[in-house]
């Protein structure tokens, strides 16, 4: 069969073949066309794919009644590594402790992509407001408000966007010490 055969045969997409033969679950050749090689795919190995297909599967429970599934359990692991390696302390695995590590780790996270993010805007002569937020430590809000009064110059970015000029933002920092 063809692709376009073989999926009417599976009920599914042409899309659907190439990735399964991508794949190695359906073997496949190239016969030359009269205009172009075409995918011919064998009938009983289509057959048997769709008979293994529409075979009921077993699934075990994702949760036993004594322990955690196995994922929580590697998380609780992760995370006791994580509280040990940082010092703090906590009843090792309850799901409080599990919470506890996860919003730790979040929060390392988001600090080392705030880091990222202060490294990578070290050298931009002009920022965004959001930029300019990040670098000052004050809030968009306050920013827009000395906008709005004239203390903080900005000039129109890309596509009408505010942009501050770094030397701007560092004398309007300076003007508030």
């Amino acid at each position: 069969m063809n692709k376009k055969e073989a999926a009417a045969f599976l009920s599914c997409s042409e899309k659907t073949i190439d990735r399964l033969i991508k794949g190695g679950e359906l073997p496949a050749t190239l016969q030359r066309g009269k205009t172009r090689d075409v995918v011919i795919i064998d009938d009983d190995a289509l057959a048997s794919y769709k008979q293994e297909r529409e075979q009921p599967k077993m699934h075990m429970p994702s949760v036993m009644k004594d322990e955690p599934a196995a994922p929580l359990q590697s998380l609780i692991r992760q995370s006791q590594t994580n509280l040990v390696k940082s010092g703090q302390a906590a009843e090792t695995g309850s799901i409080e402790h599990l919470a506890e590590a996860m919003r730790s780790q979040a929060e390392a996270n988001q600090s080392l992509a705030d880091a990222q993010n202060m490294i990578a805007l070290q050298g931009k002569p002009t920022l965004n407001l959001h930029e300019a937020a990040l670098v000052s430590g004050l809030s968009i809000t306050s920013l827009e408000k000395a906008v709005k009064a004239g203390s903080l110059k900005t000039f129109a970015g890309a596509r009408g966007s505010k942009v501050i000029r770094r030397k701007d933002l560092d004398q309007f920092i300076d003007s508030l010490e």
